[in-house]
């Protein structure tokens, strides 16, 4: 499907920014294994301290530190990432929504201008596009997205039927 050049400013809402942060750290980064596993790990040796709690002094008190380490940590990685997504929310909301960029999607690949820096990406170096709710992700390496906020609905099939068209198995959604 042929169509002409697709222009759009990016105004990134804290709505769109929280979304994309949840997403991107939790969905595609997978970044919850690592705390998942730690509490799993030291739930496992709370529980031997439990189970030995009969005929090992202070098993109760040493699986009792041991759950509380386990399940406190991965909660204050959680905390800590949410509060620093809050904080960057009010900051976007103080600033009243700024356009952060403005990005042209053409037949050959995208551009993205940002103040007076200017990037070029064939789409055949695009790492990837993902559909959220709010936003479309353009992913022009393995840590860089472009977000893609859409005024309407209209306009975000019109522009993630572009995308599909030129990411051939690069799309998920």
């Amino acid at each position: 499907m042929k169509s002409g050049p697709l222009t759009l400013e990016a105004r990134i809402t804290p709505e769109v920014f929280r979304e994309f942060a949840f997403f991107d750290t939790f969905r595609r980064q997978k970044r919850w294994k690592g705390p998942a596993l730690f509490a799993l790990i030291m739930g496992g040796f709370a529980a031997v301290c439990f189970a030995l709690r009969g005929s090992r002094e202070q098993a109760v008190l040493i699986g009792t530190v041991l759950l509380v380490v386990g399940l406190g940590l991965p909660a204050a990685y959680v905390l800590s990432f949410y509060l620093s997504v809050r904080r960057r929310e009010k900051a976007l909301k103080a600033a009243g929504c700024p356009v952060a960029y403005r990005l042209r999607l053409e037949e050959d690949g995208l551009s993205a201008r940002q103040g007076e820096k200017e990037e070029r990406c064939p789409w055949d170096q695009v790492a990837e596009a993902w559909r959220l709710r709010r936003c479309l992700c353009v992913y022009v390496d393995r840590q860089r997205a472009y977000l893609l906020p859409p005024r309407d609905e209209e306009e975000g099939e019109r522009l993630w039927a572009f995308l599909t068209d030129h990411l051939p198995g690069k799309t998920r959604g």
